[in-house]
C-alpha cells in the first residue's frame, strides 16, 4: 500500500477543535500514538527500541470538544504506570518539538447495529456515525479502569511477558523460557486482577467491548444475527500479531459450543491483548492511519496512486513514522 503525507496547517491544539458542522476531524476510541523525544525520558526510548518502532505511547480519544455542553477541551484516557488516566490533548502535542503523534482509527463497515443501536442514532448529530454505539463503548471500557491502579505482582507479569515476547523476536538464548517461568509465576500470586500498559489498555478495550456487546445481543432473539456476525468479525479488533491463531481458536470454541462467550476469557487470550505494544498499534492492517503531528505540522494520511513519491524531505520523514524503524531508516 503506497501513502502520501499532505501538510494540513500548524496549530494541533486549535486544529482538532470541532468549530462547525462539516463534522469532526476526530472520533471518539481514535487511537493515539506518541513518542517523548526528551532524551531523559530513557524508558521511552527504550521501548522504541525493544520494539522497532517509531512509537512508544498509545491512548484512546475519550472525548471530543463541544461548547454547547461546556466542553472547550479533547481528552484522552491512557494507561500510565501509576494507573489509568484522563488526560488533556495539550499535554499530547506540546511542547511541538517533544513530541511526535499519530492517529489511527478502526474502519467498521464491519459492524453490524443492532436494531437498538439504530434506533438511539441521531441523524442530526455530526458525531453520530455507524458503529458508535460500539466505539462509546470502547472508551467506556477504558475508563472503567480509571481506579484500577497497578500493582508489583501485575507490573512484574506483564514486564515478564514483555521480556519473553522481546527475547523471541531478537533470538536471545534461553531468556524466553525464564520469562515464561516468572510470568506464571506472578500470575498465580494475582490471578483475579487485570491491569494494563498503555497499548494493552487500548487492545483490552476494543475486544472486550465488542465481546459484551456480542453477548448482550445473544441474550436478545431479534440481536442474534447481529451478534453472530460481530463474533465471526472478532479478529478485526485485535492489533497484536497472532501467528498461532489465539483469537482464531478462541472464536472457534465460542462458535463450536465448546465455550460460552460470557465465560471468563482464556488467559492465553488475555495474555495476547495484555502485550500488544505501540509498534502492534502501528503495523496494525486493521487500523487505518488518519493523521501525523511531527513538530507542530498536521499531516494528513490518505491512500496514493501506485509509483507515488514524497514531494519533500519532511513528508519523506512523516511517511516513514508508519513503518518499523528498520524498514524506514
Amino acid at each position: 500500500m503506497t501513502y502520501r503525507a499532505t501538510h494540513l496547517a500548524d496549530e494541533p491544539l486549535d486544529y482538532f477543535l470541532q468549530q462547525s458542522d462539516v463534522g469532526p476531524r476526530l472520533r471518539v476510541s481514535d487511537v493515539v500514538l506518541r513518542t517523548n523525544l526528551n532524551p531523559k525520558e530513557i524508558f521511552s526510548a527504550l521501548i522504541r527500541m525493544a520494539t522497532d518502532s517509531h512509537w512508544s505511547h498509545s491512548a484512546l480519544l475519550y472525548l471530543l470538544n463541544d461548547p454547547l455542553q461546556g466542553f472547550d477541551n479533547i481528552f484522552l484516557v491512557e494507561a500510565m504506570t501509576s494507573g489509568v488516566r484522563v488526560a488533556s490533548w495539550r499535554n499530547e502535542v506540546e511542547p511541538p518539538e517533544q513530541f511526535t503523534v499519530g492517529i489511527r482509527r478502526l474502519p467498521i463497515e464491519w459492524y453490524v447495529e443492532s436494531p437498538r443501536d439504530i434506533a438511539k442514532r441521531d441523524a442530526d448529530d455530526v458525531d453520530d456515525v455507524h458503529g458508535i454505539a460500539y466505539l462509546r463503548h470502547v472508551r467506556g471500557l477504558a475508563l472503567d479502569q480509571i481506579n484500577e491502579l497497578y500493582n508489583q505482582n501485575t507490573v512484574d507479569e506483564i514486564s515478564a511477558l514483555y521480556i519473553e515476547r522481546v527475547s523471541k523476536r531478537h533470538n536471545i538464548p534461553l531468556v524466553p523460557q525464564i520469562a515464561d517461568h516468572f510470568a506464571n509465576f506472578f500470575k498465580t500470586r494475582d490471578e483475579s486482577v487485570i491491569r494494563f500498559i498503555c497499548s494493552g489498555l487500548v487492545q483490552y478495550s476494543f475486544f472486550e467491548a465488542l465481546r459484551r456487546r456480542i453477548i448482550n445481543d445473544l441474550a436478545v432473539p431479534e440481536h442474534h444475527d447481529c451478534a453472530i456476525s460481530n463474533l465471526n468479525n472478532l479478529h478485526r479488533v485485535i492489533f497484536h500479531p497472532d501467528p498461532e491463531g489465539i483469537i482464531a481458536n478462541y472464536v472457534q470454541q465460542v462458535q463450536s459450543g465448546k465455550l460460552d462467550v460470557a465465560a471468563p476469557v482464556p488467559g492465553e487470550v488475555l495474555d495476547l491483548l495484555k502485550t500488544t505494544t505501540p509498534a502492534d498499534i502501528n503495523n496494525s492492517t486493521n487500523l487505518e492511519w488518519r493523521y501525523i503531528i511531527r513538530k507542530g505540522w498536521i499531516w494528513e494520511i490518505d491512500k496514493a496512486p501506485d509509483g507515488y513519491m514524497p514531494q519533500s524531505d519532511d513528508e519523506t520523514t512523516v511517511l516513514g513514522l508508519m513503518y518499523p524503524v528498520s524498514h524506514s531508516s
